[in-house]
């Protein structure tokens, strides 16, 4: 499946049009007032995005980096913004402005809802809910996620008082430099409100009203509380954290894993799929349904392997420093153990 870097020639011609208009604005007969001109200013400036993203397929675009924590899917209309979770505060003020200047390429009539999703409550996927929630319409979580994101508020606001430093490892870019020190400026400021989803889900899937989306959960897996997102008109999958791309999967005790649910889950959700379903995964490479199907023979494998050796009485920490075939060549090789050690436990219990 091909993808591609959003360098789309309707953002630059948007630029143009925008440059016009400064130009007619303050040579002609009509009168700008200061602030007014520093709109339009902004408008020509900003199209080009701030950071960069794949075009997985007209109005899709997702923002994949290992190093910046989960997986970020833009959808863009001009009707709604969908975003789906939020990285960390130092990036979640260029998510939003990038998904701004997609939605201003389809179109320029009106202000589109801003419609939030969270995947499930681990920070790196909405650690930048305060630069989000504020400004949206609607936004959406499991149940199970409220309390546990409303527990991280005080790593939340940490996250948001390092944004500048934060930024420096990332880009150079001054865009994003002040956007992350307005983030570190109202970082102090954050409560509850801001960093928690106004929707909580509780059922196995649900139809979002006027949209063509449904979030399904499947009990649990990776957390207690994941979400699935499914464009049902684009055949586009979000998994959140069931699935890691070519990566070992992390094992969260403290959040209900359960490597058994997990598969459960995952032959649930690779049903739903076919041939030329898109699956964003939550970190590593968007891809087919068959990086599902490789999640799904990671944990067969685990389960295998773990219960073998219990079968077999080896302790638990000669166990976790084992690594058989299946592990061999796969991205975030330092929660391996983690991962064995999750298994063994589950298993032994």
């Amino acid at each position: 499946m091909p993808i591609q870097n959003d360098q789309s020639t309707s953002l630059q011609s948007i630029t143009r049009r925008d440059s016009l208009k400064i130009i007619a604005a303050t040579t002609g007969t009509l009168a700008l007032t200061s602030p007014a001109l520093a709109s339009i200013l902004r408008s020509a400036t900003s199209a080009d995005p701030l950071i960069t993203w794949s075009e997985l397929k007209p109005s899709f675009h997702a923002f994949v980096d290992l190093n910046t924590g989960g997986n970020v899917l833009l959808r863009t209309s001009k009707d709604a913004i969908i975003m789906i979770d939020t990285k960390y505060p130092h990036l979640a003020g260029a998510i939003k402005a990038d998904a701004e200047n997609f939605t201003r390429a389809d179109s320029k009539n009106g202000s589109p809802k801003l419609i939030l999703i969270n995947t499930h409550h681990h920070g790196d996927h909405t650690a930048g809910n305060p630069l989000i929630i504020p400004h949206a319409d609607e936004s959406y979580a499991h149940k199970n996620a409220i309390p546990r994101i409303q527990s991280q508020l005080d790593t939340t606001k940490q996250s948001g008082k390092n944004a500048v430093d934060r930024i420096k490892g990332f880009s150079d870019s001054k865009a994003l430099k002040d956007l992350a020190q307005q983030a570190a400026d109202a970082s102090d400021a954050w409560t509850n409100k801001e960093v928690t989803p106004a929707t909580a889900i509780d059922a196995k899937a649900t139809d979002i009203e006027g949209t063509d989306i449904t979030l399904h959960h499947f009990g649990p897996g990776h957390t207690d509380n994941d979400l699935v997102v499914e464009f049902k008109d684009d055949n586009v999958f979000h998994t959140g954290d069931l699935v890691f791309s070519g990566l070992h999967p992390y094992f969260d005790p403290t959040a209900g894993v359960s490597a058994m649910g997990w598969l459960v889950a995952l032959g649930t959700l690779y049903q739903l799929c076919d041939k030329d379903t898109i699956v964003v995964p939550g970190h590593g490479e968007p891809g087919d349904r068959t990086i599902i199907q490789n999640q799904i023979d990671y944990l067969t494998q685990i389960l295998i392997e773990v219960q073998n050796q219990i079968d077999a009485g080896t302790p638990k920490e000669d166990t976790a420093s084992m690594e058989w075939d299946f592990m061999k060549g796969l991205g975030f090789e330092s929660i391996r153990e983690r991962a064995i050690n999750a298994v063994y436990d589950e298993l032994a219990s």
